[in-house]
């Protein structure tokens, strides 16, 4: 046989040798991965998809949902109660798409997959698992609409309410969404499983009653209640709206003279018991008088709806139908001040002082305690001071020289009938409540008095 005929049948039979290896090995990747080929960053070189698919289902933790509901505790939701599984299946789509003849290459280059879990579970055990929730199975508060009301009383926004009442079809379909993208929690609220109310505070119907309201409300009025501030702006005014039978709204006079008489209330001081440092040398608690601040409502009024109407934003002092004598500090709690006459009703004594100078001191008569007369305690102040004037009663006229009156017919005058002062006169011969002061005393009281100085009298 010649040599090319050898050559010849040995190319032919390395060649058919060559064939035949790549025909099995290629039927070998056929069935297993390529070298150099990552399946999730893992190699699965000469694997096989289901030792791929084994290998990925081992990396799964076992799977449970966590059901947020709008009030209560959280539920969980086990997988295997629901019979929920992981599928890879699409390993063996990517197999399917590698061609087994191709094998030479891949051992020189690097391929990689990602593949993502497809999520199965059984529905009807889902079904009866969602139908046992506590959320499903509780008593349920339906949500309730916002509303805005305004009577007599101002303005009241209700919120809206939302309740717990489930929607069952949206909770079952929120719960497979949830599961079909493996998501370890599902918020109920915020996946729309709950009846929601039909009208809230942001709805057009009350969002535009509340800007009319608002509108109302731009005022601002300080006042100055001697040294204390005291604002009444949109907190108080909204209290004050109202609606008329036309569905206008307005604000109600009524409700604001009310809040002003409040203010009297905490800041007027005519009336009012006061702590009072006596001559004697220790504090003594004085009963309500005529004397002091006093705030004039039906005065203030007027300008206050004037302001309100109008929307201003002002500052003043309230109205006052009385005020302390002049030159007491507006800011002292103490509204007395240094210039006073103080009479110890028991001790039968009066004491003026001016600028805190004592000008007078000296005994006196008071009022007739055995006959119902006897003179009143509390904090006035000189309403008028005469000369020369007549007395008058039921049963007397009696001429003085001096009168100063301090709260209706009672006042301080001369009395040049009476020759005592002081002791126990009062009790069975005093006064018809007048205090009786010496001629010199009462004179000097006189030339040095102005109308408003406090008149303190006290048992």
């Amino acid at each position: 046989m010649s040599k090319k005929k050898i050559a010849v049948i040995v190319t032919a039979g390395v060649l058919g040798f060559l064939a035949v290896c790549y025909v099995g090995i290629s039927i070998y990747f056929y069935q297993v991965f390529y070298p150099n080929t990552y399946i999730n960053g893992g190699n699965v070189s000469d694997a096989s998809p289901e030792a791929v698919k084994e290998a990925l289902l081992d990396s799964m933790k076992d799977y449970a949902l966590k059901v947020v509901p709008i009030d209560g505790e959280p539920i969980v939701l086990s997988g295997k109660s629901i019979g929920f599984h992981y599928n890879f299946d699409e390993v063996d789509e990517i197999k399917k798409k590698e061609m087994g003849w191709a094998w030479p290459v891949k051992f020189f280059t690097r391929t990689e997959y990602t593949v993502e879990a497809a999520c199965e579970w059984d529905q009807a055990k889902l079904d009866q698992e969602i139908d046992g929730l506590r959320c499903v199975t509780q008593e349920m508060t339906a949500p309730s609409d916002a509303s805005l009301v305004i009577d007599e009383s101002g303005v009241h926004l209700t919120e809206a309410v939302k309740g717990n009442t489930i929607k069952k079809e949206a909770l079952k379909k929120a719960i497979a969404d949830t599961l079909a993208e493996g998501k370890p929690e599902i918020n109920l609220d915020a996946s729309g499983c709950y009846e929601t109310p039909q009208i809230t505070s942001e709805s057009p119907e009350i969002q535009n009653e509340l800007k009319k309201v608002e509108e109302l409300c731009k005022a601002e009025v300080t006042y100055n209640f001697h040294g204390t501030e005291e604002k009444i702006g949109r907190d108080q005014i909204w209290n004050w709206v109202r609606k008329d039978g036309e569905g206008n709204l307005y604000i109600d006079e009524g409700a604001a003279y009310d809040y002003l008489c409040e203010l009297a209330y905490r800041h007027d001081t005519v009336g009012v018991y006061r702590d009072f440092w006596s001559s004697r040398g220790y504090t003594i608690t004085v009963d309500p008088g005529t004397y002091g601040w006093g705030t004039s409502v039906d005065s203030e009024i007027g300008p206050l709806m004037d302001d309100l109407v109008n929307k201003r934003v002002v500052r003043r002092d309230p109205a006052y139908y009385m005020t302390p004598y002049p030159g007491v500090d507006p800011n002292s709690p103490d509204d007395i001040g240094n210039t006073y006459i103080e009479i110890d009703l028991s001790g039968q004594y009066l004491w003026y002082y001016i600028n805190g100078e004592l000008i007078v001191s000296t005994p006196i008569t008071s009022g007739t305690m055995s006959t119902g007369h006897g003179t009143p305690s509390g904090v006035y102040y000189v309403c008028s001071y005469s000369r020369n004037i007549v007395l008058t009663g039921d049963d007397y006229r009696q001429p003085v020289d001096f009168w100063i009156q301090v709260v209706g017919g009672i006042g301080i005058h001369d009395s040049l009938w009476r020759s005592v002062y002081g002791g126990s006169e009062y009790l069975n011969a005093g006064s018809h409540g007048c205090i009786n002061t010496p001629y010199d005393a009462v004179s000097n009281i006189y030339w040095n008095i102005d109308i408003g100085v406090p008149v303190v009298m006290y048992y």
